[in-house]
């Protein structure tokens, strides 16, 4: 029986987490081998069929065909449709792409990672483990057609195998460092060629396998007579250049970096210098230290649930107070909720009044926590008066 993925570990498995991080992360191409349906419930034949039915759902940017080793024409597999965030957009007609898969054309679905509940799991936990982003591809393949020459990825690789088989040809070159930008997206392929190196491994991928290769690790893969499916999750990491950027949004409010630069040579001179030291003391205050140790921390993709039918039980709600300096005042009998400064006053009606004060004395609560402490008031009361409040700005709603 297939297991969910749970933790890093249990993608890692067999191999231990230590072993991984020590001799591979960052490090080396790892190979490891595991059982057939180790990797059944995240994708298999069945759950493609059901993602690929969803018409509606792709596009060319989404869904892509690659032919002996070059891009099929988008107009070639689809056509215009109206787009479902309006306009137009061109959307992969099955039958032709039923027919360009007959043929041995490569397969390419983006940006899997949210499609399925098993998969938006294992993202998740890859992302808290590694301290990066991740994105699924998804690569069908068959026929022993080569989708794609020798190249790299300018983002870890972590390719799962699902169904089928396929060889991979990982070899020995690995480009320093790459990056998504053109400087490394553009390579000319006799470049790739020459600096691939020799080959460190020809691997045999069957379902439940896993191969992990380090960005700018040169490779290339083969797939079988019978099709075959592996999902290749890439992780990109915050680097220096996220530094670059939030300097930019701190340099901002810096006078010297406002002013416009001298023309005079020995003027410009003193003042690159000048802003050399005033970036240096940026990058050392414990500002900068705290910004970019949250901005390491938050460095993933949103992949929040609905948590439905629970999230429609108001019992749920919780609310926080935010009722400022309002004070809840008696005089002459009559309650009021009292701005000290302002002296305006809100009067309260006697038989909101215990409501009132219990409310201003939280912080913040649950709906549960209100109806309970008020359980002998009709529930259409307590509902009227909990949208009271937060109309009057004294309750906000925590989302």
């Amino acid at each position: 029986m297939s297991r969910p993925i749970e933790s890093f570990q249990d993608l890692l498995a067999p191999m231990d987490l230590a072993t991984f991080e020590r001799d591979h992360l960052d490090r080396a191409p790892a190979y490891i081998e595991g059982g057939a349906e180790k990797f059944r419930a995240l994708m298999n034949w069945q759950i493609l069929n059901r993602l690929l039915g969803m018409t509606t759902i792709w596009s060319t940017q989404s869904l892509k065909l690659v032919y002996d080793k070059e891009p099929v024409p988008p107009a070639d597999y689809a056509s215009p449709a109206p787009g479902r965030d309006g306009g137009q957009v061109l959307r992969p007609d099955p039958e032709r792409v039923r027919r360009w898969l007959a043929r041995g054309a490569t397969l390419v679905a983006n940006d899997i990672d949210q499609l399925t509940p098993e998969l938006s799991t294992l993202a998740r936990v890859m992302e808290e483990a590694l301290g990066g982003k991740v994105q699924a591809n998804l690569y069908l393949s068959s026929k022993k057609k080569q989708g794609f020459r020798v190249h790299y990825d300018t983002h870890d690789v972590f390719a799962i195998h699902c169904e089928g088989e396929k060889t991979w040809f990982v070899f020995e070159g690995r480009a320093e460092v790459p990056i998504a930008h053109p400087m490394f997206k553009t390579v000319p392929q006799e470049v790739h060629e020459r600096q691939k190196g020799a080959l460190w491994k020809e691997i045999r991928m069957k379902p439940g396998d896993l191969l992990y290769l380090p960005r700018g690790q040169y490779h290339y893969a083969l797939a079988d007579e019978g099709g075959c499916i592996h999902i290749a999750l890439g992780v990109t990491y915050p680097i220096g250049l996220d530094v670059v950027s939030y300097l930019f949004e701190r340099m901002v409010a810096e006078p010297i970096a406002r002013h416009n630069l001298p023309r005079d040579q020995a003027a410009l001179a003193e003042r690159l210098a000048a802003l050399g030291n005033r970036i240096a003391e940026v990058l050392r205050d414990e500002r900068t230290l705290a910004d970019m140790r949250r901005f390491m921390r938050d460095y993933r993709w949103p992949r929040g649930s609905y948590d439905l039918p629970e999230l429609l039980d108001a019992s749920q709600l919780r609310y926080r107070v935010t009722a400022g300096r309002l004070q809840l005042l008696t005089r002459n009998g009559q309650a009021a909720l009292v701005d000290p400064l302002t002296r305006r006053a809100l009067p309260v009606p006697p038989d909101l009044v215990l409501m009132t004060q219990w409310v201003l004395a939280q912080e913040s609560f649950e709906q549960r926590a209100f109806d309970r402490a008020f359980a002998l008031e009709p529930a259409e009361k307590r509902r009227k008066f909990l949208e009271d409040m937060e109309k009057m700005a004294i309750l906000r709603p925590e989302v």
